[in-house]
């Protein structure tokens, strides 16, 4: 055995120093295709260039947050994690309006049951 040291190309550099970037891929490609898919599905419904990019920057901005809910339930039913993926990438499809639709008839029937059990 000898004592001479190994020789590193680089000593004083950590190998997982992009370890932020990699675990943050998932979240970054979720981002650019909602975004792409919701500006593209309001183009396609004959909607202006202000409309679309209003319509994808909102759709963007409820599915990523929902993204590790989806994760969650994926993994409960043993499903792969695409389906998560998926589940935001249909959000973002689905649009604004369809997401406004929906939480103003559940509103409704949250506001009929209350009115019903005040009474």
């Amino acid at each position: 055995m000898s004592n001479q040291k190994e020789k590193r190309t680089m000593p004083n550099k950590d190998p997982s120093n992009w370890q932020w970037l990699v675990n943050a891929i998932p979240y970054l490609s979720l981002t650019l295709v909602t975004f792409v898919a919701g500006f593209v599905s309001v183009l396609h419904n004959g909607g202006a260039w202000p409309k679309a990019f209003m319509a994808a920057t909102l759709g963007t901005l409820y599915a990523v947050p929902l993204y590790p809910v989806f994760l969650w339930v994926a993994e409960r039913y043993s499903m792969p994690e695409e389906a998560a993926f998926a589940a935001c990438v249909f959000l973002a499809i689905m649009g604004v309006e369809w997401v406004r639709n929906k939480a103003d008839a559940l509103y409704d029937v949250l506001l009929g049951f209350f009115k019903k059990w005040l009474k």
